[in-house]
């Protein structure tokens, strides 16, 4: 039903409307899991997927649209879908985040994983000794790289529903800033993770829309034609601009990130 309201270009180009949606969507979602799948929380992210798919995937329609007619005026053609699956982004982490400080158990899943891997005893204690290189940027960029590359392999065959691994790392986002807050970190401290996972979160944003308009075009679209073909100029540049914004949360992480960590923890 949500979808509908999508129609509005209005409504399009309001940030606070999808954010309040996204957040809503979380809590409906924890609602149907605690009733269907009350001991399985991961599920929660499968729900609030499906809450989120139909929106979504009506704004990809739009976008392959526009899309076919060339690359002209990139940013401004894709300001709008973008502006939409980013504040569906945060809206989703400010939602896990809500209900993983009401309840422990409800990032159980994701606290788990962060714990016996990122937020390890061994991980933390690298952060005291660590000396920041651009070797290490590169490597943390080729970890990343690959998961993008990944992200858009899914989102070419699942289309909009590759949101799922949007979703998923905003479960994973919001359960690593409320680890942090365990260990005591100060709130400021805590904000400036934010300065890597925005530009980290945008590529992987924009890797999804990428994938999910080439799969709409390769659907609706006549094999070589102008069309497919400015569908996948574009999409390639898209994907080039989320490598890009990863390239660029790596070094952050590296260099900012790390060390306020080492200093704090």
């Amino acid at each position: 039903m949500i979808e509908q309201f999508l129609d509005s270009k209005t409504v399009q180009k309001h940030f606070s409307f999808i954010l309040a949606v996204s957040i809503a969507n979380v809590f409906i979602a924890k609602a149907a899991q605690w009733v269907y799948f009350p001991t399985a929380p991961i599920t929660l992210v499968l729900f609030v997927t499906i809450l989120l798919l139909p929106s979504l995937h009506h704004l990809i329609v739009v976008e392959e649209k526009l899309e076919r007619k060339g690359s002209a005026n990139f940013l401004k053609k894709h300001k709008t879908v973008f502006y939409c699956y980013f504040g569906a982004f945060i809206g989703t982490l400010i939602g896990f985040a809500v209900i993983g400080a009401l309840s422990q158990s409800n990032l159980s899943f994701q606290s788990t994983q962060l714990l016996q891997e990122h937020l390890s005893t061994q991980t933390l204690l690298k952060f005291k000794q660590f000396n920041p290189t651009a070797s290490h940027a590169f490597a943390l960029f080729s970890e990343n790289l690959w998961y993008i590359l990944a992200g858009f392999a899914f989102s070419i065959f699942y289309g909009a529903g590759a949101i799922v691994l949007i979703t998923y790392n905003a479960s994973f986002f919001a359960a690593y800033l409320f680890e942090l807050s365990k260990l005591g970190l100060d709130f400021w401290t805590i904000s400036v993770s934010l300065t890597h996972l925005l530009p980290e979160s945008a590529g992987f944003i924009l890797t999804a829309i990428a994938g999910a308009t080439l799969s709409r075009a390769l659907i609706v679209e006549k094999l070589k034609s102008t069309a497919l073909s400015n569908v996948a100029r574009n999409a390639f540049l898209l994907l080039l601009l989320g490598i890009s914004l990863t390239f660029i949360a790596a070094f952050i992480e590296t260099f900012i990130t790390a060390a306020i960590y080492s200093r704090a923890l």
